[in-house]
């Protein structure tokens, strides 16, 4: 079993399977990277400004504003359904957003960075929002060997019926 995970200040959760232990400060590094770039190319540079006037802004904040809430929606599930309750034992949860995807939180996170490079149309936002992917991305990788290692063919089988970080969508 890797040793470098750790559960934080859940760490009396027998409940939880582990993170990645520089998963959080990663996370935060790579927000202020975005946001820096994203005001560097708006404000600064003005790579974008010419990307900016092919559509307008309204119709970016509308978009800007439906998947906010979309990625607020499948964040705020997820962190209620695995922090507000303790449950006996690590299990599969696979009830509510996590019988839809495997990693709510990421892909809320996911959404919130593309939410923030429709509105704002920056090059450079995009460039490290496909950085920001391949991130989440790993961590998913890594958290799923964590649970693999514990839950064995259970986790197997939740993972060959739910996508990773994007939801299919039924019509």
């Amino acid at each position: 079993m890797k040793k470098d995970h750790l559960r934080k200040s859940h760490e009396h959760r027998k409940d939880l399977g582990g993170e990645y232990r520089l998963g959080d400060t990663l996370q935060l590094l790579l927000i202020l990277i975005f946001v820096v770039g994203l005001i560097l190319d708006l404000f600064l540079f003005k790579f974008s400004n010419s990307w900016q006037s092919i559509f307008p802004w309204y119709y970016r904040f509308v978009i800007f504003v439906f998947l906010f809430f979309i990625a607020g929606y499948f964040g705020q599930r997820s962190h209620k359904i695995i922090f507000k309750e303790e449950r006996k034992k690590l299990m599969v949860i696979n009830t509510d957003v996590y019988a839809r995807i495997r990693h709510p939180m990421y892909f809320g996170s996911i959404l919130t960075y593309f939410a923030f490079v429709i509105l704002s149309l920056s090059i450079v936002a995009f460039g490290i929002f496909i950085i920001v992917c391949i991130f989440y991305y790993y961590i998913c990788r890594y958290e799923e060997q964590i649970l693999i290692e514990k839950l064995g063919n259970e986790y197997r089988n939740y993972m060959k019926n739910v996508p990773m970080l994007f939801p299919k969508i039924k019509i």
